[in-house]
């Protein structure tokens, strides 16, 4: 019963917000939809929820120059994990720049980064190199997200209904 009569209540107030006709409240609405918008860290924990990074270790804007040429200076917001065994080249990026001109440079660093790790394991371990191969490398205005794990096309399927 009680939930019957919370749902009937937030139809009512649905209702009566959602059909206002008024162009302020449209545009308002439309910036709470961007400023909603999923930070780094909650693309990332989405994808591994699903898909397991070996020994995933987080990096943070001090150690990140080890593995990325990114100024970080340019960078708003990131989540970056890395196996941090080195046994495998399982590893998930975001970003979100300060602009889209720096996520163009970021994208830049990020696919130095991938053949860097495809000439490290193409020898070191062969069989993972599927994760490299099929990697991906997504770029959307200030966005820049990379993804190399057992199932890159299920964590693009995730980084581009979450961006």
């Amino acid at each position: 019963m009680k939930k019957s009569i919370i749902a009937i209540a937030l139809f009512a107030a649905l209702m009566l917000t959602g059909c206002g006709g008024n162009e302020e409240a449209v545009e308002a609405n439309a910036t709470v939809s961007v400023a909603a918008a999923s930070a780094p860290a909650d693309i990332t924990a989405a994808i591994m929820a699903e898909i397991e990074i070996p020994s995933a270790m987080e990096k943070n804007a001090e150690s990140i120059g080890a593995y990325y040429d990114v100024d970080t200076s340019t960078v708003a917001e990131m989540s970056v994990f890395i196996c941090g065994s080195g046994a495998y080249p399982d590893e998930l990026a975001v970003f979100r720049f300060n602009d889209a001109e720096s996520a163009k440079a970021g994208a830049e660093a990020v696919q130095s980064r991938l053949d860097s790790q495809i000439a490290i394991y193409k020898d070191y371990t062969p069989a993972e190199m599927y994760k490299l191969d099929e990697a991906v490398i997504i770029t959307q205005n200030e966005w820049v997200a990379f993804a190399a794990c057992a199932d890159n096309a299920r964590a693009k399927e995730i980084i581009e209904s979450m961006l």
